[in-house]
């Protein structure tokens, strides 16, 4: 009898252990959903903050392409539908706008590097002036957001200048 008694215990214990580690599994993988579920809500308000309205735009308001101007340039950046704002707060369809100097458009989403050829203007300036020695140019208008984060090709504008004496 005590050997039944025992071997019972025995078998209920295992069952109960079994039954406590399916529920720790089942904890573990509500952990990875919820950790999984935060990552795509970030990843989605990322992505909300760099859609903007499809009218949106940004050119050059006094260059053209090709035209030849003399040092300092000055630049009039434009921009229509979508809001200008400074640089620091994460607003939707909002940015501000970045000049840079012999480079090509950032890729949507990517952060625009502040140095001597990629200038930001964060203040949301609209106009500025380039200190630039002759020869041949070619500027790029980057739209991005507060967190300057580039909103792509499509919020760019490049032309090519001739700096003359």
């Amino acid at each position: 009898m005590k050997i039944k008694f025992a071997l019972a215990f025995l078998l209920l214990s295992l069952a109960f252990i079994s039954c406590d580690d399916a529920k720790k599994k089942d904890n573990e993988n509500e952990t990875v959903d919820v950790n999984q579920t935060e990552t795509e809500t970030n990843r989605q308000e990322e992505i909300d903050y760099l859609a903007f309205p499809d009218d949106a735009r940004v050119f050059f308001k006094n260059l053209e392409d090709g035209q030849e101007v003399t040092s300092p340039v000055k630049v009039e950046m434009g921009v229509e539908g979508i809001a200008l704002d400074p640089a620091g707060d994460l607003i939707e369809n909002s940015g501000h706008h970045h000049i840079i100097i012999n480079g090509e458009y950032f890729e949507l989403g990517e952060t625009i590097p502040m140095d001597e050829t990629n200038l930001h203007y964060g203040g949301a300036q609209t106009e500025a002036e380039l200190d630039l020695e002759p020869g041949k140019y070619t500027l790029t208008m980057q739209y991005a957001n507060g967190y300057h984060q580039s909103y792509g090709k499509r919020l760019s504008a490049q032309i090519n200048i001739s700096v003359v004496e």
